[in-house]
C-alpha cells in the first residue's frame, strides 16, 4: 500500500509547534494554525506519521477539506511522503456523494441526478408554482436556501428560523419560504437533488439505519478535517456522526480566516472547541513561515482593527515595506497597477508569482483589461463563484442530452457577432476615456467617471461572451471523446481533467479575495481597499463586518514578499475613502541590518557565496520558482560560514529542513568544500 515510512524524517524539518501537532499521543487534537504556519504540511505529516508508527491504518483514514484543489494538494503531498494508497482525501461533497451512490446501489435504488445550477431550477419553480419570480428574487432565494440547507432547515421551518436569526431578505421571509417550498417540490417532481441534499441525504440514511451508520464509522476510524473554521452546521453533524464512540479526530483551522459565514459556515467549532470536545488537546501554530514581518504586521493590524486577536508572528527576515496608494478613480488605479506589474521581474510575472486581488468579481474585468493593455497575460480563476466562466460552465452542465450539449456549443461558437460587438464597444469606450483624460481641465475629470463605468459594463459583457465560447470549445472536445455524454458527465469530466486551469498561462493571476484563500504569491496587489467595498456595503451587522475584516486579512497574507494596497477616491461616480480597516496602518521602511563582519572580511577571498548564488539562480530558473523560494540569501551566507560537509550539518546550518538538505546536499556541498574555499 505504501513504502516504509521513516517517522523521524517526517518530523525533521518541522518547527517545534508543528512537531508537537504531528507527534501528539492524543487522538483528539485541534490545531489552531495561523496564516502561513504550515497547516497542510502538519495535516499530511500527521497522517503519514501515524501510519509510520502503526498508530493508524491508511485504509481507515479519511481527510476532509472544502475544495477540489485542496483535496488534490493533500493527495499529492501524501504521495510524495510515500502514502500512495489507502487514505481517502476529498471534499465533503465528493466523499459523501460517493457514499450516497454506493448506498443507492446497495439498497437497489435508482441513482438521482445532481443539479449543479440551483438558480435555473429556482426560476422554473417560481414559474410552475406561481411565486414571486424575477432575477433579483432568484438571487435572494438562492442565498436564503443555501443558508437554510446548511443548517438542515426544511421549508416549513425556514420562516421561523429566519426571523429568529434576524434575516431580512428584501422580498420578505414569507415569499422566500414559498419559493423554498416550490424549489423542493420541483426537485421531487423531477427526481433530482442538489449538492446540499447530498450531505443531508447521508445524515438521513444514517439516522434511519443504525447498521449503515456503524459501517461508516468502521470504515472511517481516523478522521481529519482541514479548514475546520469553515464547517457549517450540517458538516458539524457529519463530523459528529463519524467520530461517535471513537474520538479519533484531528481538526486544523484558523478562526481568523473564517470567511464563509454568508454560506452558513460557523467558526464556533474552533472558537469553542474545548466545550465541544472535552479533553481535546489544543496546539497553536503561531509562526508564519510564508510572509515577511512587514506583511504579517499589516495582517495583524487588519485583525486588530476588526476586534480580532492576532496570535501570529513572522519567522522570516525583514522585507520590503508594505505600500498603500490612492488613485483618482478606478480606471487610474487599474492602469497604474498594471504599469507597476509590467516593471516587475518578468520571471515573476511569467511564472505566475504575481497576483491582483479584488473584493468583488465586478472589479476584475477592468483590472483584466488594464493588464492586457500593458501586454500582460491574465490568469482568471475558473472556479471562482460567480465568475463568467463558472456561470457558463453551469449553464452547459445543466443540459440533459448529447444533442442539447452539441447544439449549445455550436450556437455559442457561431455567434461571432456578439464577440465582435463586445470587443468593438470596449475599444470605442477606451478611446473616449483617453480623449477625456487628455484635456487639462477639471471638467475632463468629471467626464472620465462615466466612461470608466461604461467600460466596466462593456468589459463584463465581453468576459461573459469569451467565457461561453471557451466552455463551448472544451465541450466539443469532450463530446468527441464521449459522444453519448450529458451535462452531468461533462461536469464530472471537467472536475477530473480541469481543462479551465489558467495556471498554464504565463501571466498575472486575477482573483477575488475569497478565491485567493489557500493560495500564495511572491507579489500581491490588494485593490479597491476602500469604503463600500472593504468592508462591503452589504455587511450591515457586527458579525458581517468582522467577517469582512477576516477576509481582508486572508487577502493580505497571500503575499510572501511584496504587498501593495490600492484604493480609489472615486468609483462608479461616487466618492470613496480608504477602508477604515487600513486608515491607521503604520507604514515604515524596515531597518537595514548589516551583514556579519566576519562574512564581510572573508568576502574578498572566499568565492563560495558567488558560486552558491549562481547555482541557486540557475536551479530556480529550471524549476520556474523565485530564487529566494529555493534558498534565501541568509541561508546561503550561513552555508558559507559553516562550511557543512554532510546533509545533517547542512540542515543544522540552515532553515531548509533535513529532507530538503538531503535532496540538495550533492549539489551544494561541493561548492563550499575546503579545496574551493579560496581562489
Amino acid at each position: 500500500m505504501h513504502e516504509i515510512l521513516d517517522a523521524d524524517a517526517l518530523t525533521a524539518d518541522l518547527d517545534a509547534d508543528q512537531r508537537a501537532a504531528v507527534t501528539s499521543d492524543s487522538h483528539l487534537v485541534a490545531v489552531i494554525a495561523g496564516a502561513g504556519s504550515g497547516k497542510t504540511r502538519v495535516l499530511t505529516r500527521r497522517i503519514a506519521y501515524r501510519i509510520a508508527t502503526q498508530d493508524a491504518d491508511a485504509r481507515h483514514t479519511l481527510a476532509l477539506t472544502f475544495t477540489r484543489e485542496a483535496a488534490g494538494e493533500l493527495r499529492r503531498r501524501l504521495a510524495r511522503l510515500g502514502v500512495r494508497d489507502g487514505v481517502e482525501a476529498g471534499t465533503f461533497h465528493s466523499v459523501m456523494l460517493g457514499i450516497l451512490k454506493q448506498r443507492w446501489t446497495d439498497t437497489d435504488r435508482a441513482p438521482k441526478t445532481i443539479v449543479a445550477d440551483r438558480k435555473r431550477l429556482l426560476r422554473d419553480a417560481a414559474k410552475e408554482f406561481d411565486v414571486d419570480g424575477g432575477r433579483n428574487a432568484v438571487e435572494i432565494a438562492n442565498d436564503e436556501i443555501s443558508w437554510a440547507m446548511a443548517r438542515g432547515i426544511a421549508p416549513e421551518g425556514y420562516e421561523a428560523a429566519a426571523r429568529r436569526a434576524g434575516r431580512r431578505p428584501n422580498k420578505g421571509v414569507d415569499v422566500m419560504a414559498r419559493t423554498f417550498a416550490a424549489y423542493r417540490d420541483v426537485k421531487r417532481k423531477r427526481g433530482v437533488i442538489d449538492f446540499d441534499d447530498v450531505l443531508l441525504g447521508v445524515l438521513a440514511e444514517a439516522e434511519r439505519d443504525g447498521d449503515f451508520a456503524d459501517t461508516l464509522r468502521w470504515r472511517f476510524r481516523h478522521l481529519l478535517v482541514d479548514e475546520a473554521q469553515d464547517l457549517n452546521p450540517v458538516q458539524h453533524q457529519l463530523v459528529d456522526l463519524l467520530r461517535a464512540g471513537r474520538d479519533d479526530l484531528f481538526l486544523v483551522g484558523d478562526p481568523a480566516q473564517a470567511v464563509y459565514g454568508f454560506n452558513g459556515a460557523d467558526p464556533a467549532l474552533l472558537v469553542d472547541v474545548e466545550e465541544r470536545f472535552p479533553g481535546v488537546e489544543i496546539i497553536r501554530l503561531p509562526l508564519n513561515h510564508r510572509c515577511t514581518p512587514q506583511i504579517v504586521a499589516a495582517g495583524a493590524h487588519v485583525l486588530e482593527t476588526s476586534d480580532h486577536e492576532a496570535h501570529i508572528r513572522s519567522a522570516r527576515d525583514d522585507g520590503r515595506v508594505v505600500t498603500l496608494t490612492a488613485y483618482d478613480d478606478a480606471s487610474n488605479e487599474a492602469d497604474d497597477v498594471a504599469r507597476r506589474i509590467s516593471l516587475c521581474d518578468p520571471n515573476l510575472v511569467r511564472g505566475g508569482h504575481v497576483a491582483v486581488l479584488a473584493r468583488t468579481n465586478a472589479q476584475l474585468s477592468v483590472l483584466a483589461h488594464a493588464l492586457e493593455a500593458h501586454g500582460l497575460g491574465v490568469r482568471r480563476s475558473a472556479s471562482a463563484a460567480g465568475s463568467p466562466l463558472q456561470h457558463a460552465l453551469r449553464e452547459a452542465t445543466s443540459l440533459s442530452s448529447p444533442s442539447a450539449l452539441r447544439a449549445w456549443a455550436h450556437d455559442t461558437l457561431d455567434d461571432i457577432a456578439s464577440l465582435e460587438t463586445a470587443q468593438a464597444r470596449v475599444a470605442e469606450l477606451e478611446q473616449r476615456r483617453h480623449a477625456a483624460r487628455s484635456a487639462a481641465n477639471r471638467q475632463s475629470l468629471r467626464l472620465v467617471a462615466p466612461h470608466a463605468s461604461q467600460i466596466n459594463e462593456a468589459a463584463s459583457v465581453l468576459a461573459v461572451v469569451d467565457a461561453e465560447r471557451r466552455v463551448a470549445a472544451v465541450l466539443l472536445e469532450f463530446l468527441r471523446e464521449h459522444p453519448r455524454g450529458d451535462g452531468a458527465d461533462f461536469r464530472s469530466w471537467t472536475a477530473t481533467t480541469n481543462p479551465f486551469d489558467d495556471r498554464s498561462i504565463d501571466g498575472v493571476e486575477l482573483l477575488t479575495f475569497h478565491a485567493s484563500k489557500g493560495r500564495e504569491w511572491h507579489t500581491v496587489y490588494v485593490t479597491g481597499v476602500e469604503t463600500s467595498l472593504v468592508p462591503h456595503k452589504s455587511a450591515t451587522t457586527a458579525s458581517e463586518r468582522a467577517e469582512e475584516g477576516r477576509l481582508l486579512y486572508v487577502a493580505t497574507t497571500r503575499a510572501t514578499d511584496v504587498l501593495a494596497f490600492t484604493h480609489s477616491e472615486r468609483r462608479a461616480g461616487y466618492g470613496r475613502k480608504v477602508s477604515p480597516l487600513l486608515a491607521a496602518l503604520q507604514l515604515s521602511e524596515p531597518e537595514t541590518v548589516a551583514p556579519p563582519r566576519a562574512l564581510v572580511a572573508r568576502a574578498t577571498t572566499d568565492k563560495s557565496l558567488d558560486r552558491l548564488r549562481a547555482w541557486r539562480d540557475a536551479a530556480a530558473l529550471r524549476a520556474r520558482v523565485v530564487p529566494d523560494q529555493l534558498i534565501n540569501d541568509r541561508d546561503l551566507a550561513r552555508i558559507v560560514s559553516a562550511k557543512p560537509t554532510t546533509p545533517e550539518e547542512l540542515d543544522a546550518a540552515t532553515s531548509m529542513g533535513l529532507l530538503t538538505a538531503r535532496r540538495l546536499a550533492e549539489q551544494i556541498l561541493p561548492l563550499v568544500s575546503a579545496e574551493h574555499a579560496t581562489e
